[in-house]
């Protein structure tokens, strides 16, 4: 989903490059490019959250056989 929303960022950019475009048409373009940021930034975000939980997950399973080690 996030490759789709970064795609359709290019093409809009794309459109606002290109000679011909209206001042209505490229305040709309600009305003859902700003959108689809908007929901990039959230979904990259979200992943970069779930990789931190993963990581500690991870670090703490490491960790806890050294732990069960040490008490005996």
């Amino acid at each position: 989903m996030l490759d789709e929303k970064i795609k359709e960022l290019e093409n809009i950019l794309e459109k606002l490059e290109r000679d011909g475009t209206t001042l209505e048409e490229g305040v709309a373009l600009f305003e859902k490019g700003v959108a689809l940021t908007r929901e990039c930034m959230e979904e990259l975000t979200a992943g970069k959250g779930r990789i931190i939980r993963l990581k500690k997950e991870m670090d703490e399973l490491i960790e806890s056989p050294y732990e069960t080690e040490k008490e005996i």
